[in-house]
């Protein structure tokens, strides 16, 4: 697992966002002034696995770069699951990816991608964030 910034436009989300949890995501973000916990993406696609409504919340606040977790997806260590009221029982990690790139996004909280995080404070100042994609 690798830390770093990403320009946002190079990541891809596989589900589509719940409006009210995307503002109240924008307005905890904004009020802080720091994004604390980076999203995790898949390294070879750039698809992002967790963090769709940080994803979100950092495009409506015009964030050039998201703080990201880039994870080997073949790996053992990462899992996908369902949410218990996903509206299927199963999703492979390849459907992940297909959806993602086809733009096909499945309904918001429809998985649930389980990794071990490395322990620590990862939190990005948002003002370092629109800094210019140069």
């Amino acid at each position: 697992m690798t830390f770093t910034l990403l320009k946002a436009r190079l990541l891809k989300p596989h589900e589509e966002f719940l409006p009210e949890l995307l503002e109240e995501t924008r307005k905890a973000i904004e009020a802080d002034g720091f994004v604390r916990e980076p999203i995790l993406v898949e390294r070879e696609h750039y698809v992002i696995l967790d963090g769709h409504h940080r994803y979100g919340a950092l495009l409506e606040l015009g964030i050039r770069w998201v703080p990201v977790y880039l994870v080997d997806y073949a790996d053992d260590a990462v899992r996908v699951e369902t949410w218990p009221d996903a509206f299927v029982d199963r999703v492979s990690k390849r459907e992940v990816v297909e959806a993602a790139l086809a733009g096909t996004r499945f309904p918001p909280k429809t998985t649930r991608h389980r990794v071990e995080l490395p322990p620590g404070d990862a939190r990005v100042k948002l003002k370092d964030l629109r800094k210019s994609e140069s």
